[in-house]
């Protein structure tokens, strides 16, 4: 892992992590700042607005109190970014559900959302319970493959929407983010598989971040 660096007495861990962490917390402040001046009533895009705040906050917290200051913070200050990264999740899987709702039967709809809720209840549940960051994984895959892919797909193949399509592009960028991370491949010790998924991850949330900027009201 990534040697510490200190300016005076203060020291830094895992530094060059912590920085490209917080890029993704830049890109995804940018997005919620910039949706919520989208005009329009599309209920979707409002949740893609949550979805932005709470992971830019969960991007903040995790680089600065999971990694920089870990040492300082222990495992509260990394199960507090868990906990924004799993509910920044389910507000991703709400969106498509409500974007898809016109489209779907009428009693589809609170099945979706009691499924989400019941996936976000879980997740933060047991990853505080068992300290293992495997369960915000499982949910990053629930809300991502489980709903935002079969959803937006389902729009995409009805509707055209260009948002759905820009929102299902994003998936593989997300599946690329996680070989360097799976693999463990860093191209060097100041530059780490966390790092080359960071950097890749960019590209996955401006995907993102277009896709809800061309969400459609979608009419059934």
């Amino acid at each position: 892992m990534q040697p510490d660096i200190y300016i005076g007495t203060l020291r830094i861990a895992e530094p060059v992590i912590a920085l490209t962490g917080l890029g993704i917390a830049v890109i995804c402040l940018y997005a919620w700042w910039r949706l919520r001046l989208a005009p329009g009533p599309v209920l979707a895009q409002r949740w893609m607005t949550r979805f932005f705040g709470l992971m830019a906050i969960s991007s903040v917290l995790g680089p600065v109190l999971g990694h920089a200051f870990y040492y300082w913070a222990g495992f509260p200050g990394k199960y507090a970014c868990w906990v924004f990264s799993i509910f920044s999740l389910g507000a991703l899987a709400q969106a498509s559900i409500e974007h898809a709702r016109p489209l779907l039967p009428r009693a589809v709809f609170p099945w979706l959302t009691g499924a989400n809720l019941a996936g976000v209840a879980v997740a933060v549940n047991a990853a505080g319970l068992s300290h293992s960051y495997h369960w915000v994984e499982a949910h990053s895959a629930l809300a991502i493959l489980g709903f935002m892919l079969p959803l937006e797909g389902y729009v995409f193949a009805r509707r055209k929407d260009p948002g759905s399509r820009l929102l299902l592009f994003s998936v593989p960028v997300a599946v690329v983010a996680l070989v360097p991370v799976l693999l463990k491949w860093s191209p060097s010790v100041w530059f780490s598989y966390f790092d080359v998924g960071h950097v890749l991850l960019y590209g996955c949330f401006w995907l993102m971040f277009r896709g809800a900027l061309h969400l459609r009201q979608v009419q059934a």
